[in-house]
Formats: C-alpha cells, sequence, structure tokens
C-alpha cells in the first residue's frame, strides 16, 4: 500500500515536514504536485464552479484542493493496489500510525474508504463496530466531517468519486463526508478511532501562523469579500444558515438520544495519541 500525499511545489517546507514524519515508517510514499490555485485558468475554475450545488461558494483554492486529490485518486484508480492513503502535507501522525500504513490486512471486507483523521468534534458513528484492529475501534460513519487531510482508499471507490466529482464540485472533505452533498451515502465509510493523524489547524499545541498553517480558509474568506455573486448572496445565505444551525441545535439532543436508545448510532469525540514533537523538528 502507497501513500499520496499532496504537496505544492511552492511548499518545501511542507514537503520536508511530511518527509520527516514517515521517515523510518518503512512505506512507500509517491508526491502529488498539488494543483496551484494561483495558475488555476479562470475558464476552467467557472466550469467546474458550475457544477456546485451553490451552498458552498467554492472559491479558486477549495477548487484546486478537489482537483489535487482528483489526481490522487486517479493514481489509485490506475495503479496494482487494492487500497492506498491519500494525505494532506500539513497533518501530524500518531504515534501508531505506521501500524495502519504498512498492510491493507485490517480493513474489512466491503469497505470503501477509512477516515483516518480527526477534528476533535464529535461523530455520528454506527452503534456497531466493524472490528478493533490493533486496540482500535472501526465504526461506520453517518455524519457530516470536517478535513480531508488523511484517508485510506480502495482502487474501486478511487474510481466512483473521479465519475462523481465529473458532475459534482464541492469540497474534497463535503465530497467525502456529507450525506446531503457528497458521496458519503454511496459508499461504506468507516472511521478509525483513535485517529491516526490531524491536520496542523486541529493539532493540540500547533503553531499558530506556522508554514503549515491552512490558507484555504484565509483564502475563501478574501475570494468571498471580493466576489460580487458572493456579495449577492451573503445576507440571505448567513440567515438561512443560522436558521437551520439553530433548527439543528434545538433538535440534536433528542435526536441523539432517540438514536442511541434504539442502538442505532453512537455519538463520540474522535480522539488521538500523537507523538510528542519539538518546535525544532517543524517545519520552518
Amino acid at each position: 500500500m502507497k501513500i499520496y500525499f499532496i504537496n505544492l511545489d511552492r511548499s518545501p517546507g511542507r514537503l520536508d515536514w511530511f518527509m520527516a514524519q514517515v521517515a523510518g515508517m518503512d512505506v512507500a510514499t509517491v508526491r502529488v504536485p498539488a494543483v496551484d490555485a494561483k495558475q488555476l485558468p479562470e475558464r476552467e475554475f467557472e466550469r467546474l464552479r458550475c457544477l456546485s450545488s451553490g451552498v458552498n461558494s467554492m472559491s479558486p483554492a477549495e477548487v484546486a484542493c478537489l482537483l489535487s486529490h482528483r489526481k490522487a485518486w486517479a493514481l489509485v484508480a490506475e495503479g496494482d493496489d487494492d487500497w492506498a492513503f491519500v494525505a494532506e502535507d500539513d497533518i501530524h501522525f500518531s504515534a501508531d500510525a505506521a501500524s495502519f500504513l504498512k498492510s491493507d490486512r485490517w480493513i474489512p471486507a466491503g469497505v470503501d474508504l477509512v477516515r483516518a483523521e480527526t477534528d476533535l468534534a464529535r461523530a455520528e458513528l454506527s452503534h456497531k463496530t466493524w472490528g478493533e484492529p490493533a486496540g482500535h475501534e472501526l465504526r461506520r460513519l453517518k455524519s457530516a466531517q470536517l478535513g480531508s487531510a488523511g484517508y485510506f482508499v480502495s482502487r474501486t471507490a478511487a474510481r466512483r468519486l473521479l465519475g462523481y466529482t465529473e458532475r459534482h464540485c464541492e469540497p474534497a472533505d463535503v465530497i467525502l463526508y456529507s450525506p446531503e452533498r457528497g458521496i458519503l451515502d454511496e459508499l461504506v465509510v468507516l472511521q478509525l478511532m483513535p485517529a491516526a493523524c490531524i491536520q496542523d489547524m486541529w493539532a493540540p499545541n500547533a503553531t499558530v501562523g506556522g508554514s503549515l498553517t491552512s490558507q484555504i480558509a484565509q483564502d475563501r474568506r478574501q475570494f468571498h469579500r471580493s466576489d460580487p455573486r458572493s456579495a449577492r448572496r451573503r445576507g440571505i445565505a448567513k440567515l438561512t444558515h443560522e436558521f437551520w444551525r439553530v433548527g439543528r441545535q434545538l433538535a440534536s439532543p433528542f435526536r441523539m438520544a432517540l438514536l442511541a436508545t434504539a442502538r442505532q448510532s453512537v455519538f463520540k469525540k474522535v480522539s488521538i495519541e500523537l507523538t510528542v514533537r519539538s518546535d525544532t523538528q517543524r517545519a520552518g
């Protein structure tokens, strides 16, 4: 099983950070040159934005991120291995991540994708466990989650993701983990608990403003401030979002209690056990 990690040509610090983490793991790595939003042709951006639901109002950075994941999926789909690990270059691996990266034997049959990361938030998961490899739980993911920084994907699922994103353009994590605007309900997606990796923005004691800090959120805010279409929608979109957010918050405790009582779902925060690293080991 190979690791396909996404890295911009103009981000050598992130490359050094990622390679330092996998050094000594005895795993095969393949660098996937990321699509640079600064070099994304305007015509292609507009074509892809037309494939979006409009809910996410895709920025060039988000489109480029999705295209970068598509490059990784294409390599997986064309490869000889049944499974691969796709990663973004700003993740922190857990202390025991290597045991999952060396082989796919721990992944149950009939599974399409395993979310290996966490944003430390609560997730809705199946009451049933699908396995307990190396003391970790595997449960089916049933709720939308943030982040697309680390996941195991089967060759079959990579092909389906490529086909799906020919017709849909949303942020990569929405494509992977949203039941409404993504492919979550069409695939068997498991969550690894504790997680095997975490994106730098969520990592405890991460260096704010360091070389690993994701620029996508900042680029998105800047884009929407200057994009006339985003400006026209901002008022009503915000009101609509707040309306549904409050409604979901009010209904959530009752829904959680009902599903837990019926043994349909469990609601857990996905933890991670990180290897302790000093600041001097971070990419500079």
